[in-house]
């Protein structure tokens, strides 16, 4: 009989223990041995054979396979029948997290953006897998970022928006599927990262002539796109600096003001 304890995830311990009978002879204790396709299991730095208790500490993905515990009579010499189990092995989540090129993630509209999407496996994924990345923007739409770069367990993909639209502000979603290569004992798994990317707006208009010894207005308007709840405060500057209240110019409320030109 093979029961089972602890959750077969990658990283995580899990054990198999095996009990075997004589059944009508309640004397004889048999000896349990496990094995796998390669031989009889023995001790080792992450797995340990104690008394019929096979302990995966941690359980790494090339640990999955078909495993085969046997119980001997020795002063019989009787075997009973191999009792064979599957380990199946989840691969834990990844570690995701996106970086935006600007620390705030507000940025004008009609600039560049790029984002990063870091991915860390678990060290206990040494197996041959596949790991890929979805981006997902606002709207559910998908925008094509670059094929993961594998710098050992670690991953990158880079998302680079060209002359951001207003329709391009949003949150953006790294979605990573980890997949097996070739292995039929081990399970994939995703994480994912969010991001909201916000972009400020500014439209400058113009009021009265600029004739000499009139009035003339610039009025500068900021908003976030996105999100409505923000207002920038607005500044008027030259290249000497920024311009305050004096000598017929007055700044109120994005408005800088000629009086007279």
């Amino acid at each position: 009989n093979i029961t089972t304890s602890g959750s077969p995830v990658a990283g995580q311990m899990y054990t198999l223990t095996c009990t075997g009978t004589i059944v009508g002879d309640t004397t004889l204790t048999p000896v349990v041995t496990w094995s796998n396709p390669n031989g009889v299991i023995t001790n080792r730095s992450d797995i340990t054979v104690s008394n019929g208790v096979l302990t995966f500490n941690p359980l790494h993905t090339s640990h999955g396979g078909q495993y085969t515990c046997q119980s001997v009579v020795t002063s019989l010499n009787i075997s009973t029948a191999s009792v064979i189990t599957n380990v199946i092995v989840q691969i834990p989540t990844p570690a995701v997290s996106i970086i935006a090129a600007i620390p705030s993630q507000v940025v004008q509209i009609g600039s560049n953006v790029t984002l990063t999407c870091n991915i860390t496996l678990d060290p206990s994924v040494d197996s041959a897998v596949m790991v890929n990345t979805t981006w997902i923007g606002p709207g559910g739409r998908i925008y094509n970022g670059t094929a993961p770069n594998k710098n050992g367990f670690s991953y990158q993909s880079i998302l680079t928006l060209v002359s951001l639209k207003t329709t391009d502000v949003g949150a953006y979603n790294c979605s990573v599927p980890v997949t097996p290569a070739n292995s039929l004992y081990i399970i994939s798994t995703t994480g994912s990262a969010i991001i909201q990317v916000l972009a400020q707006l500014v439209t400058i208009t113009a009021t009265g002539s600029l004739s000499a010894g009139q009035t003339y207005t610039l009025r500068c308007v900021g908003s976030l796109v996105g999100n409505t709840s923000i207002t920038p405060v607005v500044s008027w500057n030259n290249s000497n600096g920024v311009i305050t209240n004096g000598n017929g110019i007055t700044v109120s409320g994005g408005n800088l003001t000629f009086n007279p030109i």
